[in-house]
């Protein structure tokens, strides 16, 4: 397979980490870097000899690349995306896709018209232990699932990390707090196992931080056919902990950090409590599911990225993946903040103003 001559936009943490992970995989040549700290560009042009750029437009405009990867704060995804798209180069965003789901509708409908390949980085879905929770929820091993929870604590932030850079914890830069910079990777995972909600109700709070956004969120989910979900998630915990927990007719999978826990029963809940003796208990037992290790995270995104534009392959995550978490976080945040239960599909029009008047604020 021909390597995908790949740009990189933006060279803070992320876009060196990117570069430091992802030079020299067969699947991909980086071909160009861009940001507009001509300090940066200069210097990381010069350590790994490639050309550099002082804007995205530049580098796109230059017909170096046939992709872009966009590593940028998150309110620059879109415009970055739309621009590359236009002028008919694939993309492949950091999380999350965009800061407003309206944002997200227009990158996808974009991509669609130009033929373009739209991704988005979600390396916790190339784990070996989530793979495995999505075959046995798919191959139906607990059953139709009537509860779900999701426990996102281990996300914790300094004061010091926020004030690293003024973008950081505010409407403008980011769009929101946790649920927008932290939460994004849990979030997908969340919908990709169990399901996108389709009504929230949500509490948000600024617990510990001097932020304009929120550090704390919790929320209760309300699905199709009497699902039930609840989940929090927060910067501002210690200890954290990473877990899921999928109730099903006929079990329970729950995913704790990165061990694997299922428990089955021979009958469904519902035969159990119609026919069980006075005192009975459902019959049942735990196992921990043994997982082999598999190559993972951020390089296998860019890989599978290349194989999709190159042979056809599935991508890790889609633009309507990035769009799915995305909307979950922004119905969170404007049940939190306006206090009242948000049905999804999420009207973007009444987002757009909400995200409007906490930007108006700054």
């Amino acid at each position: 397979m021909e390597p995908l001559k790949l740009g990189l936009v933006g060279l803070g943490g992320m876009g060196r980490s990117h570069l430091d992970k992802e030079v020299g995989l067969e699947e991909v040549r980086f071909v160009g870097v861009a940001d507009v700290v001509a300090a940066s560009v200069d210097e990381v042009s010069s350590r790994y000899d490639i050309p550099g750029f002082y804007s995205y437009q530049q580098l796109i405009d230059s017909g170096a690349c046939e992709a872009v990867l966009i590593a940028t704060p998150h309110p620059f995804h879109a415009p970055i995306a739309l621009y590359a798209i236009e002028r008919g180069l694939h993309v492949l965003s950091e999380k999350p896709i965009a800061v407003a789901v309206s944002e997200a509708d227009r990158m996808i409908e974009a991509a669609k018209r130009a033929g373009v390949v739209l991704g988005v980085m979600f390396q916790t879905r190339t784990e070996a232990h989530i793979r495995r929770a999505r075959q046995l929820l798919a191959d139906g091993a607990i059953g139709q699932i009537y509860r779900s929870v999701m426990i996102a604590s281990h996300w914790y932030r300094t004061q010091a990390y926020y004030d690293s850079g003024a973008w950081r914890g505010t409407w403008k830069g980011e769009g929101g707090g946790v649920l927008m910079n932290q939460a994004p990777h849990s979030l997908d995972l969340f919908i990709w196992l169990g399901g996108k909600p389709r009504r929230v109700l949500s509490r948000v709070d600024t617990r510990l931080h001097n932020i304009r956004v929120e550090d704390t969120v919790e929320a209760m989910l309300d699905y199709e056919d009497g699902h039930t979900g609840w989940l929090y998630t927060t910067t501002a915990e210690w200890p954290g902990e990473n877990r899921f927990e999928f109730t099903g007719e006929r079990g329970k999978l729950v995913i704790q950090d990165r061990t694997l826990r299922l428990y089955r029963m021979s009958k469904t809940i519902r035969e159990e409590t119609a026919t069980g003796a006075t005192w009975g208990k459902p019959e049942g037992s735990w196992e921990t599911i043994e997982v082999a290790p598999e190559p993972a995270g951020h390089p296998r995104v860019v890989q599978q990225f290349a194989r999709a534009i190159r042979l056809g392959e599935p991508l890790v995550a889609t633009g309507e993946d990035g769009r799915n978490s995305l909307e979950l976080a922004n119905a969170l945040l404007l049940s939190g903040y306006q206090h009242k239960p948000v049905a999804i599909p999420l009207d973007r029009d009444e987002y757009d103003r909400f995200l409007a008047e906490k930007r108006a604020t700054e």
